[in-house]
Order: C-alpha cells, then structure tokens, then sequence
C-alpha cells in the first residue's frame, strides 16, 4: 500500500470508530507504546469540548510533505488528515515510513496545529 493509501485507510478507520484497525496501520516501534483503546482516547478527548461524532474525514493533499526539517531515514511523508463534525474541525498529522514493504505510521501527532 502506499503512504497515500494507508493515510486514507487511517482516515477511513477513524471516522467509522475502528480502532482496532487503525491500530494495525502503526508502525511495530508505535504498536509497542499505543493501543486502539489509547487511540480512541486520544479522538475522544480531542473532540470532547464538541457534540456529535466525525461526518467527514480527508486527506489533505496540500498539506503533505516529502521533504521536512527532521525527516528521517525511510520516513515517507507527513499527511495531515482533517477530521470534521457538525460543531468541529480538528485534524491529525500522520509521518508515515516505509517498513519492508509496508508504508505504516511512524509517529500521530493529534489535534490542529
């Protein structure tokens, strides 16, 4: 899969509350130190001050990079994903990195910049 694709199958992930999921598309190092329940946390806390559930989720290609301060060694891109509801918009950065020949998420950063 591509990084593209795992970002959007990420995206997909979220928005349907599959964190089991979204779990899997981590990187072995992130598996280690996160779990789908401490995803679900992070989402959940983030969207608490709001109502309601995700309605839309993107991929924001002009806000990908290839090529960043900090990249590291196989790091593929960093893909900003927003995620929307009917009283938010709050977003989560994903630096994905090429594992073998797996694109997989290296690092989450949660929330708006």
């Amino acid at each position: 899969m591509s990084y593209r694709a795992v970002a959007q199958r990420f995206r997909d992930c979220i928005a349907q509350n599959d964190y089991e999921a979204a779990w899997a598309l981590l990187s072995k190092e992130l598996q280690v130190s996160s779990t789908s329940e401490s995803i679900k946390n992070a989402v959940t806390t983030m969207t608490a001050y709001a109502t309601g559930s995700i309605q839309e989720a993107q991929v924001m290609d002009d806000f990908t990079l290839e090529d960043w301060p900090g990249k590291q060694p196989n790091d593929l891109a960093v893909v900003y994903v927003a995620l929307n509801g009917d009283s938010f918009s709050e977003a989560v950065n994903l630096t994905l990195v090429q594992q073998g020949e797996e694109a997989l998420i290296r690092h989450l950063e949660w929330g708006r910049p």
